[in-house]
């Protein structure tokens, strides 16, 4: 699996290179040169089999959520600003995977406790695309930084005790990072010639990473010794795909 990510990012990248290295010289006016780029995306995480054990859910062990990406352009930070196959910045995101109940009898009184839990990227990014802008932009992504699994769990209320202002009982949160690397391609499909204009983006990447600490399922029970409800605690690599859909430039 791994050998065929790098084959298949190896022969993106030579694409991109032979895409730069063919276009032809154009006059670009200072209005087409782009300093700044990135995109705002809704994205789904499908994690590897080894890391669906952390995750459990009935979305298929798939979660949800939203990124953001913000890169700069290197080659205009002098005086003589241009367009470049290398873009520099970040991205941030969170993805939801879900929430499970557990049920807790604390000397005869039987509550409900909810545990809801997703990642948190925060992510290095180099982007190589071509220099001349095309109406589909093919990009090539390295990417490096953090997975940060969260997770909170409080008594579950329903309707009417909520409406009624009842106060739910927070056990806070729970927390675990992992450091995280990969690999991304994608493109922007759209009119280019408008520099303000929102172009569609899809991007497909491959992060994998060092184990990361979850709260097991159903594990909440309540601990007489220590007069407190308490968890167990698992390990499970950090493997997964993103795919993101959304706009940028």
């Amino acid at each position: 699996m791994r050998l065929n990510l790098i084959i298949i990012g190896f022969l993106f990248f030579t694409c991109l290179l032979r895409t730069t290295g063919n276009a032809q010289e154009t006059n670009t006016t200072k209005e087409e040169i782009e300093t700044v780029n990135g995109f705002l995306a809704f994205q789904v995480g499908v994690p590897s089999v080894s890391m669906q054990k952390a995750i459990k859910n009935n979305m298929g062990n798939m979660g949800f959520g939203a990124g953001v990406c913000v890169l700069s352009n290197p080659f205009t930070w002098g005086k003589n600003k241009r367009n470049g196959p290398l873009r520099i910045g970040g991205e941030a995101g969170y993805t939801y995977y879900g929430r499970f109940l557990s049920e807790v009898d604390i000397n005869g009184y039987k509550g409900d406790y909810k545990t809801s839990y997703g990642i948190f990227q925060l992510n290095a990014l180099l982007q190589f695309r071509p220099e001349r802008l095309e109406a589909i932009t093919p990009f090539f992504e390295i990417l490096a930084g953090g997975n940060f699994y969260i997770s909170r769990i409080k008594e579950n209320l329903d309707f009417i005790e909520t409406s009624l202002g009842i106060k739910t009982f927070d056990l806070n949160s729970y927390s675990s990072a992992s450091f995280n690397k990969g690999i991304a391609v994608g493109c922007y499909i759209g009119n280019y010639q408008k520099k303000d204009k929102a172009r569609f983006t899809l991007r497909i990447s491959y992060n994998r990473g060092s184990n990361i600490k979850y709260v097991v399922r159903n594990s909440l029970a309540y601990n007489p010794a220590t007069n407190w409800l308490g968890y167990e605690v698992g390990k499970a690599p950090v493997s997964y795909f993103m795919v993101q859909i959304g706009i940028g430039r």
